[in-house]
């Protein structure tokens, strides 16, 4: 044993020697202490193993989830140190076997999956999905069947939506309202209220949006792969998109956007920089298209590694 290991070994005796389990061991430690000097750099040393001690803690604790309360309905999802400083804190630990993640949208916090090998959200084709979602306000439940989530009260609605089979959503109330939707599995009211028993606060999760546009950041993000994907910020009367598919603008005009040559047709102009095309529609005039598309600050490196991948 070093100089460093005993000392450390003496700290955590003095520490120990708080406890109401004094022993053999401890007072041999006792013995063992020397200068005054020492004592005092002993303590110093002990404080910080406490400290050490005191942070593994708080970590360890950070990472788990408050048990539910009835009389209190956030407490169901809330973590000692709950505080998210981005939109998506919601995540489910459980989805259907081979569902992977392929939608984001910030604003309501939605996030969207789907079995491997399905296209990105959205979808029209009324596909197999789980979906998770956010909002302020409890929605009109009327006519819902009320059940339980983790101890809270929750309300699910069972109806033939766009897949060939049924569709179920369910909501209940925690730091926010919550709802869960799910199509295309064999019993899809079941499916929800599991997937909703696994959704916890994550304020882990980070989110880098692919692309800025005067400060604001895009709000949906979706696509089938890594390396297939597209993001969208709509800011009326404008819609921004930038995706790593064409757009498929035919039959217009060149023109020059962001230093490069691009295509204008009524309401849109597009342009590809680099591996990326930069879309912007809407009504305005062409030059303001062009300034808006000219604005878009794209992202080095955008984080889309989350797309495709399951729990």
């Amino acid at each position: 044993m070093n100089d460093t290991e005993q000392l450390i070994k003496e700290a955590l005796g003095q520490l120990a020697e708080r406890t109401p389990h004094p022993g053999p061991t401890l007072n041999a430690l006792r013995r063992k202490r020397k200068r005054q000097r020492n004592n005092i750099f002993l303590i110093a040393t002990a404080g910080m193993a406490a400290v050490v001690v005191l942070i593994f803690a708080g970590v360890i604790a950070s990472d788990r989830y408050t048990p539910p309360n009835q009389n209190n309905a956030a407490a169901a999802l809330v973590g000692d140190d709950q505080v998210s400083r981005l939109p998506l804190k919601y995540s489910p630990h459980w989805l259907p076997e081979g569902y992977g993640e392929v939608y984001r949208g910030l604003l309501d916090g939605e996030r969207a999956y789907v079995p491997t090998g399905a296209q990105g959200y959205p979808f029209t084709d009324g596909g197999p999905l789980t979906k998770l979602g956010k909002s302020k306000s409890k929605p009109d439940t009327t006519g819902w069947d009320e059940v339980s989530v983790r101890g809270l009260k929750a309300w699910v609605r069972t109806e033939q939506g766009q897949s060939p089979g049924l569709t179920a959503r369910l909501v209940w109330e925690a730091q926010d309202w919550l709802s869960v939707t799910v199509r295309g599995t064999d019993d899809v009211k079941q499916t929800a209220l599991r997937v909703a028993e696994s959704v916890r606060a994550d304020s882990k999760v980070v989110h880098r949006p692919p692309f800025v546009l005067k400060g604001m950041e895009a709000t949906e993000v979706w696509g089938s792969s890594p390396g297939d994907w597209g993001a969208q910020l709509a800011e009326d009367p404008l819609v921004v998109q930038v995706s790593t598919r064409s757009p498929g603008l035919s039959g217009g005009a060149p023109v020059t956007v962001r230093g490069k040559q691009g295509v204008q047709v009524d309401g849109a102009v597009a342009v590809l920089d680099g591996s990326v095309w930069v879309t912007v529609r809407g009504a305005a005039s062409p030059e303001e298209l062009v300034r808006t598309a000219n604005d878009v600050e794209l992202s080095p490196s955008p984080d889309t590694s989350w797309i495709g991948r399951g729990l």
